[in-house]
């Protein structure tokens, strides 16, 4: 039990889309965004969770083009997250010049753009749409629960693997903001680094698909 904890918890800390969108939330809108975007994240690892526990590989079985098709829609949501987070980047830099997005200017942030529900949005779609989230639930969480029977049993594992799932991401967001206070934050041009890492991230993983 203790293996396959450190193991989840190494997986959720591990750079990608969730640490981003948990980074960029956190970057422009302080820690209370952060926590929402991650709280977002972990619902999806949530539902990815449920979908694999009740059998979503006899699904891909039987419909097995939604190997394809699934994490090219996700490539495709990265791409437009990708894209919204540049506009968003250029909006600041475009109207306040070299200023730069903190909890200390609160006048900089486009009105609603720190809102909980779209942080938490952000964080459960970027979730849902990452390509490599339909292989990793459905080979290794489904090989790691398998180590446990009894559905009662599964469900305490579940749930102590999302509270830990939900940690990982409060803790990386809390590290993101310290980050973003550093002098290579201040650097304009770093605002448009998510965006790019999106779209690459997608274009990467649909290349891998075909």
């Amino acid at each position: 039990m203790v293996a396959d904890f450190l193991s989840w918890t190494l997986v959720m800390a591990m750079p990608g889309p969730d640490i981003i969108s948990i980074g960029l939330q956190t970057s422009r809108y302080g820690l209370r965004a952060g926590f929402w975007t991650a709280l977002g994240a972990a619902l999806g690892v949530a539902v990815w969770s449920v979908l694999s526990l009740v059998g979503i590989e006899a699904l891909l079985i039987a419909v097995p083009s939604l190997r394809i098709v699934l994490p090219m829609v996700g490539c495709g949501v990265l791409v437009v997250l990708g894209v919204l987070a540049l506009r968003d980047a250029a909006k600041p830099a475009r109207n306040h010049g070299n200023q730069v997005v903190t909890e200390s200017a609160p006048s900089v942030r486009s009105p609603g753009a720190g809102s909980w529900a779209k942080s938490l949005r952000l964080g459960f779609v970027t979730n849902i749409s990452n390509p490599k989230a339909l292989v990793f639930f459905t080979s290794f969480f489904t090989q790691m629960m398998s180590h446990y029977t009894g559905s009662d049993q599964k469900a305490i594992i579940l749930s102590l693997l999302l509270m830990s799932t939900l940690v990982v991401f409060i803790v990386m967001s809390v590290l993101l903001k310290a980050a973003a206070h550093s002098p290579l934050a201040r650097i304009p041009a770093v605002r448009f680094l998510p965006g790019i890492i999106f779209i690459f991230i997608g274009v990467f993983y649909l290349f891998e698909l075909i």
